[in-house]
């Protein structure tokens, strides 16, 4: 009978104990709580033939952070055991301890057996090599790989994984027989999942591999008034990104853009789609607002505005044409200019000639001084740069000068007045041609003689007389 308790430490067995060391054998493994059974042999006094069934295992480089690199330890290994403080270790087979003396190891209980070779790290990532060949690759759940040897060749066996917590969930798999993959993940703001946002990627539809989504719970929670917004990438490289209005599934788009594999961009913007903005790979541009007014412009650099009732262009060589549903107007690069309405139009050439018409007369002017003045079918003038001037009437023309003297020409005679002497000067003789054929016609002036001095007298009206 000793006059101390085992458990105190002025017990001799605890005193021989202290700091002493042994040689122990493992009888049993506790792998999830890494300890073991062990029986010491070869040590001195109360050393020996010690019975412990928990014995904490040591790797040879464990450490306050957790990091391990060793082994399960078997059945029938044997190493030294060390007491500490009461605490025995075996060389070798220990999981560290952290910092705070709790446990490194994770939540997670690897589903190890006796002689699997393990790496594993604090934060629960490991490698473990099975006594069977088998080889896991473990990742707190988000990836699981295994890999078994096969006729000389590691095998993948794993072809899916999954994550759930209140954070949301991650799933990937594959599809050994298509070769298709997909990667599916939600991640939720409460668990109430008024905003989420998902991921996509891999095989997701026939012309789709990877899709971004943020906004509501699907398909809408009550009351919120974030929108929503996704992102897709075809197989093709096609990009689209869509924003929706915070209002329930089902609401049209507000805003889309779309970016081609040949790098053209579709831009719609409004609930209604109601502004489109557009470029094309080789450089066009195109705007449309309300599907009522339009604007382009080609690779080219021409330029191209119009509405419902008008349009303008401006051409890359410098052409210019504006035009309504009643007139238009066009600059041509060289310099031409045109004017013209329903009733009428007017031009300017670059080479000076200038013309004006409506429907019934017209007036020209050439860039040598030529003028020609026509109205309808009966009546053109002419007036040469040298001063000839032409007159055809297929009517009645009349010329009417402010000092009294009419002309009048017609189809009939020919009838000159005056209410004074009308004087024809020539340099050489004045013909008019009658249409029957008389030649050399001569005007003639008959006059009156005063009856008493026998001179002339000044007539009030003088008619021209044609004598043969």
């Amino acid at each position: 009978m000793t006059e101390h308790s085992l458990w105190e430490s002025k017990n001799r067995n605890r005193q021989e104990q202290a700091f002493g060391i042994t040689l122990g054998k493992i009888t049993a493994v506790d792998v999830p709580s890494r300890t073991c059974s062990i029986v010491t042999f070869m040590g001195q006094g109360t050393l020996n033939d010690q019975v412990i069934n928990s014995c904490q295992w040591l790797n040879a480089d464990a450490n306050p952070d957790g990091d391990e690199s060793g082994c399960i330890p078997r059945r029938g290994s044997m190493g030294l055991v060390f007491f500490v403080g009461g605490e025995t270790f075996i060389w070798g087979f220990m999981r560290p301890q952290s910092k705070g003396g709790s446990a490194a190891q994770g939540p997670e209980n690897p589903k190890l057996n006796e002689g699997d070779k393990i790496i594993s790290t604090k934060a629960g990532n490991r490698i473990t090599i099975k006594r069977s060949g088998l080889i896991e690759l473990f990742s707190k759940d988000t990836l699981q790989r295994l890999m078994f040897p096969l006729g000389g060749k590691i095998v993948d066996m794993c072809q899916y994984y999954n994550l759930k917590g209140d954070g949301g969930t991650i799933e990937w798999g594959a599809d050994v027989d298509t070769g298709m993959c997909l990667y599916d993940a939600e991640f939720r703001q409460s668990l109430g999942r008024y905003f989420i946002v998902r991921e996509q990627k891999g095989y997701i539809s026939s012309d789709i591999i990877c899709r971004t989504t943020i906004g509501p719970a699907f398909p809408g929670a009550a009351g919120t008034s974030t929108p929503t917004y996704t992102h897709t990438i075809g197989i093709n490289g096609e990009t689209v990104t869509t924003v929706s209005p915070p209002q329930p599934e089902g609401t049209p788009i507000g805003y889309k853009s779309t970016i081609g594999p040949d790098g053209s961009i579709t831009v719609l913007s409004g609930t209604g789609q109601t502004v489109v903005f557009t470029i094309s790979a080789t450089g066009e541009t195109k705007l449309s607002v309300n599907s009522i007014a339009e604007a382009s412009v080609s690779a080219t650099g021409d330029i191209a505005v119009k509405n419902k009732v008008g349009e303008s262009t401006i051409s890359a060589t410098g052409d210019i044409a504006i035009k309504n549903k009643v007139a238009e107007a066009t600059m041509a690069s060289t310099g031409d200019i045109a004017l013209k309405n329903k009733v009428g139009e007017a031009t300017i050439a670059s080479s000076g000639d200038i013309a004006l018409k409506n429907k019934v007369a017209k007036l020209t002017m050439s860039s040598k001084g030529d003028i020609e003045i026509s109205s309808g079918s009966f009546f053109t003038m002419t007036v040469s740069a040298t001063g000839e001037v032409k007159i055809d009437a297929k009517g009645k023309a009349t010329i009417a000068a402010m000092k009294g003297l009419d002309i009048t020409v017609s189809a009939g005679p020919v009838k000159i007045e005056a209410g004074g002497p009308i004087d024809i000067k020539a340099k050489g003789t004045v013909k008019i041609d009658t249409g029957a054929g008389a030649t050399d016609n001569v005007l003639t002036y008959p006059t009156t003689l005063s009856p008493f001095t026998g001179a002339p007298l000044m007539p009030y009206s003088t008619t021209v007389m044609v004598s043969k």
